[in-house]
């Protein structure tokens, strides 16, 4: 019996297997980095965030403010040791995952600080404030509930060292009516080797 082999699924698949013996590759692979979203207090009524637990989800309600413990979500994330460094591929961009069940614009605030292994603690935050809408979200709602997936920030981590961690806080941040449920939070970020030569260093 005779087997044949799909000639451009090979060159594909030892193209995206070159990285084995770990030699930077020219092209990327993008792989998402996923965490577990925290809130401070989910079980009370003090702040816009509350524990779906039929849903696994967050429920965020309207008018959170970035500044407000109660308000935001906190997670951090690392860069990994297979990142690419080479521009532009050097980014770790963020998306909130969310439940869209209507067309009105929803506003996310996000912050994020980065911390280098072995230098000073970096104390100030980046704010990004990002509008959900038709322009900015990755799919196009029409009606029911929407699994929605929208872009908040791209991070230049090109002059940073592997390990170094991105910490995020996060707040719904508009004034429309309705609670929206957030499933989780997730970065994409470019591959470029299985990872690093040396232990802390790419």
């Amino acid at each position: 019996m005779a087997i044949q082999i799909n000639k451009s699924a090979a060159e594909i698949n030892r193209d995206m297997l070159e990285g084995l013996d770990n030699q930077p590759k020219l092209n990327v692979a993008w792989d998402d980095l996923v965490g577990s979203l925290i809130a401070r207090r989910l079980e009370s009524t003090a702040g816009k965030l509350q524990y779906d637990y039929a849903e696994n989800a967050i429920e965020m309600q309207s008018g959170g403010d970035i500044s407000n413990n109660t308000d935001r979500l906190i997670f951090n994330f690392q860069k990994p040791h297979a990142m690419s460094d080479d521009a532009p591929d050097n980014t770790m961009n963020l998306h909130i995952h969310w439940e869209q069940t209507d067309s009105n614009d929803k506003e996310f605030t996000v912050q994020y600080r980065i911390q280098d292994n072995g230098q000073l603690k970096t104390t100030t935050w980046t704010e990004v404030i990002v509008t959900a809408n038709t322009t900015t979200n990755v799919f196009t709602y029409t009606s029911g509930t929407l699994n929605q997936i929208t872009p908040l920030a791209q991070i230049d981590l090109s002059s940073h060292g592997i390990s170094a961690t991105v910490q995020f806080r996060l707040a719904r941040t508009d004034s429309e009516t309705g609670d929206i449920l957030a499933t989780f939070v997730d970065a994409h970020i470019p591959y470029n080797q299985l990872g690093s030569r040396q232990e802390f260093v790419k």
